[in-house]
């Protein structure tokens, strides 16, 4: 039963249609990108931009934000 219920599940989370692969794409080629800019140091330049994304101002205070693992602010 177990094994059913992975598989499925596993399913659910296949990339089917073209919208899907591009989207993985996407995310995969921002987290290399993320991976490269910290392994040269320049950590902030992942933060202030992911703060950029999610609306917040510069220089405003703000909570630690954590989705899927990955921390923002």
């Amino acid at each position: 039963m177990q094994k059913v219920r992975h598989s499925t599940s596993k399913l659910h989370r296949a990339d089917l249609t073209a919208a899907d692969r591009e989207t993985a794409e996407l995310k995969a080629q921002f987290r290399r990108e993320d991976d490269e800019l910290r392994a040269q140091g320049r950590g902030d330049e992942i933060v202030s931009r992911n703060r950029r994304l999610l609306g917040i101002r510069a220089g405003a205070k703000g909570r630690l934000v954590g989705v899927g693992g990955k921390l923002f602010l």
